[in-house]
């Protein structure tokens, strides 16, 4: 039995060493049409060209025209692993068309924006489709939410309860220890079944489709052939044969339970690594996907082994407190060691999907992460308390009643605390990581969003500075208004000149972009460059993410938020 626990961690070792490389979100880096490109006759197709494969199977590609109305054929296809495309209908009238697309990347995450192209002349784009396309309905994302909850509470319960019940109450009675086995062979095959659900849930996320639309076999299929699809059915797998497993303990009478004990922790070591590798650590390299994998073994250790201890001590009844005195040591080591390990994976993971201190308090994905650091807390303070004053007592024998049920009171505002994190942590897994929303993961620059100043009531314009590295960017948009405009982008401070500058845009309000256009050095003026008739066909607050190229290898990126209103 003291070689479980070391078994464990080396079994953890062992498959994190063998994992599969990191994984990043899919760049859209071409398109045919053109992004703003104005053709001169109808194109039969429309083709994007992704930097790694995707899969369009969740996914959709369409086009619309002025009106709103959808002009492709249908037959969406994949002539490379990298490419999707889409036939057109013969003879599209003269005008603008937007193509709006959402694919499923390497790291399973769904990935979309829109762009345009206009055929013979230039006309006016649609936005009220695209948005229904790359929009997932809230009831799906909330679904998916709760789903996310439970996978992951009911995986700590079942990590952590293997191993409290090998760790820390292994001087219990038989009796009760059987009865916590039939506990674990539930929690594992909710678990199974959970994770099935949030196969289906994931499509219908993926594809933007409606929860009624998730009960589809189809759908079901199709995630399972993403990377997202396989991890999580490998862990129903693994989660149904622990069950079984503890079930088997459950009902064994007289026989040698070892090799059944070890094979709980085995099976319990590969559903840790599981949240990882179907989650955002799996895309920031090696020390991000063990750093994380540390992370949720030290949480289930500290979760799910307290839950479990809390359980045995209170079916223990009439031999509680001598069992405490033998188990509560034994948990407290464990969890102090967890506890160390938590906090420092905890950070290093952090570090790697923030980067940057505004990160905490200027995104979604920050915020949250603060909002564990604040429950944490109190959670760590409960937790000292309980292991300088009463895990000696109860070691001890001479705790006193009163002792004992402020042990019990403490631990279960403990469980509340930590039910309350995983809850936070759910909602994390699901959101953008703040690194890639400030877009510094790709290329290593700082990202501040910067406002500028907008002038004229009759024909308004925008005028506005931005940073990137030793030079200034002048940033004007003229006319700040609906529909085609002129883009200027002046650069000083610095000898050198951007050898290619080109434009994202994208308003987050509506779901729209990125819309990607390149800057033409304007050759009356050195260090500026020019975009003639960009398309920002809605008013909204437009962000236009900059990239200015200098040398071969040095990009530079900085966002400006662009205020776009009727005249």
């Amino acid at each position: 039995m003291a070689r479980l626990p070391a078994a464990f961690v080396l079994t953890i070792v062992l498959a994190a060493s063998f994992a599969p490389s990191a994984f990043a979100h899919a760049v859209l880096i071409a398109t045919q049409p053109g992004d703003d490109e104005v053709v001169p006759r109808s194109p039969d197709q429309v083709i994007l060209e992704f930097d790694e494969p995707v899969d369009v199977s969740l996914g959709s590609l369409r086009v619309f025209d002025g009106d709103g109305e959808q002009v492709d054929d249908g037959n969406v296809s994949q002539p490379l692993d990298t490419e999707v495309a889409v036939g057109l209908q013969p003879e599209l009238p003269p005008g603008t068309y937007t193509v709006g697309w959402r694919v499923v990347s390497a790291d399973s995450d769904p990935v979309s924006g829109a762009f345009v192209f206009h055929v013979i002349e230039r006309g006016s784009g649609a936005s009220v489709a695209v948005e229904a396309l790359t929009g997932t309905p809230d009831s799906v994302s909330i679904v998916f939410a709760e789903g996310r909850f439970l996978d992951l509470a009911l995986l700590l319960l079942v990590v952590g309860g293997s191993a409290s019940l090998a760790v820390a109450l292994p001087s219990a009675e038989w009796g009760l220890r059987r009865r916590l086995y039939g506990i674990l062979a539930g929690a594992a095959g909710a678990l199974a079944l959970v994770a099935l659900l949030d196969i289906l849930l994931q499509g219908a996320a993926a594809s933007g489709s409606t929860l009624a639309d998730a009960l589809s076999w189809d759908l079901f299929s199709a995630v399972l052939k993403t990377r997202y699809g396989e991890i999580i059915f490998i862990q129903a797998a693994m989660a149904a044969t622990l069950g079984l497993t503890a079930l088997a303990l459950r009902y064994s009478e007289g026989r040698e339970h070892r090799p059944l004990i070890a094979l709980t922790l085995v099976l319990s070591a590969g559903l840790s690594l599981t949240p990882s590798l179907s989650g955002h650590a799996s895309t920031i390299g090696g020390l991000g996907l063990a750093s994380d994998i540390l992370h949720v073994v030290a949480a289930a250790l500290w979760t799910g082994g307290l839950a479990f201890l809390v359980l045995g001590l209170r079916l223990a009844e009439g031999d509680r407190w001598p069992l405490a005195t033998r188990a509560v040591p034994r948990f407290s080591t464990m969890a102090v060691y967890s506890v160390a390990v938590l906090i420092v994976a905890g950070l290093v993971s952090a570090y790697l999907q923030v980067r940057t201190w505004r990160g905490l308090w200027e995104t979604e994905y920050g915020l949250l992460l603060l909002a564990k650091i604040v429950l944490a807390l109190p959670l760590l303070a409960l937790g000292a308390y309980n292991n300088r004053f009463a895990v000696p007592r109860l070691k001890a024998g001479i705790a006193s009643p009163l002792e004992r049920r402020r042990f019990l009171q403490v631990t279960a505002v403990e469980l509340a605390i930590l039910g309350t994190i995983v809850a936070v942590t759910a909602v994390l897994i699901n959101t953008r990581p703040a690194a890639a929303e400030l877009g510094i993961a790709a290329v290593g620059a700082h990202v501040t969003p910067v406002q500028g100043t907008a002038t004229g009531p009759e024909r308004p314009s925008f005028v506005g500075t931005v940073p990137l590295g030793n030079m200034q960017a002048a940033v004007t948009v003229d006319p700040s208004t609906p529909g085609e405009t002129t883009v200027t982008l002046a650069f000083t401070g610095s000898r050198e000149v951007p050898s290619e500058v080109k434009v994202a845009a994208s308003l987050p309000a509506r779901g729209i972009g990125p819309l990607d256009f390149t800057a033409k050095p304007d050759p009356s003026s050195p260090g500026t460059f020019v975009i003639d008739d960009a398309s920002l066909p809605i008013a909204g607050d437009w962000e236009l993410r900059i990239e200015a190229l200098l040398g071969e290898s040095n990009l530079l990126t900085e966002n400006i938020v662009v205020p776009i209103r009727q005249a």
